[in-house]
C-alpha cells in the first residue's frame, strides 16, 4: 500500500505528521512542480495532497499537470489560512480509479 505525502504550510504539515502522514514543507509555490516530480520517481507514493494556499498562485502552470495524473494522484485540500470549498468526493474516488 502507498503513501500519502503532504505538501504545504510548516503548519498544516506538522498537523499530518502528529496524525503520521508523510509531509514536506514547500516555502516557495514556485517549486512545486519539482517538488511533484520528485515526489513522483519515488514510486512509493500514491497520494499526494497539496495545499489550496500554495497551488493557487501556480494554478494556471499545474492544473494541467494535475487533472491528467493518475498515479500518484494529486488533489488539492484547504489549509487553516485559504478559503475552503466542499471538495467532490465521488469525483474523487472516480478518477482515482481511472473513471474520471
Amino acid at each position: 500500500m502507498g503513501k500519502i505525502l503532504l505538501m504545504g504550510d510548516k503548519y498544516t504539515a506538522s498537523l499530518f505528521r502528529m496524525v503520521g502522514t508523510e509531509a514536506q514543507v514547500v516555502e516557495d509555490p514556485f517549486n512545486l512542480q519539482k517538488e511533484i516530480d520528485n515526489a513522483k520517481k519515488r514510486g512509493d507514493v500514491d497520494l499526494i495532497l497539496i495545499t489550496r494556499d500554495l497551488y493557487e498562485p501556480v494554478k494556471e502552470k499545474l492544473e494541467t499537470v494535475i487533472s491528467n495524473q493518475t498515479k500518484p494522484l494529486i488533489t488539492v485540500i484547504p489549509s487553516p489560512f485559504s478559503e475552503s470549498k466542499p471538495m467532490d468526493v465521488r469525483r474523487m474516488i472516480l478518477r482515482a480509479l481511472g473513471f474520471g
